[in-house]
């Protein structure tokens, strides 16, 4: 399954999901579901203000590919 890395992307850059929504613009509660990979389904745009954001230049610093275990 796809999951984010956005815990640890916001300990490695001391920022908190908090300060991140405020300079993406994304809604507090939706950032709050992404850090904990309890969102459904993340979109383009949220994606995209989150790598600007943080300074991301490839994808797979945001969202990695781990094995689902109940398989």
């Amino acid at each position: 399954m796809l999951r984010l890395k956005l815990d640890q992307l916001l300990y490695e850059k001391r920022v908190n999901a908090n300060q991140l929504s405020k300079m993406t613009g994304i809604r507090y509660p939706t950032i709050l579901d992404m850090e904990k990979n309890t969102s459904k389904a993340w979109s383009p745009e949220n994606l995209n203000k989150i790598m600007i954001a943080l300074e991301l230049r490839d994808i797979r610093e945001l969202i990695e590919y781990v094995e689902d275990s109940a398989e």
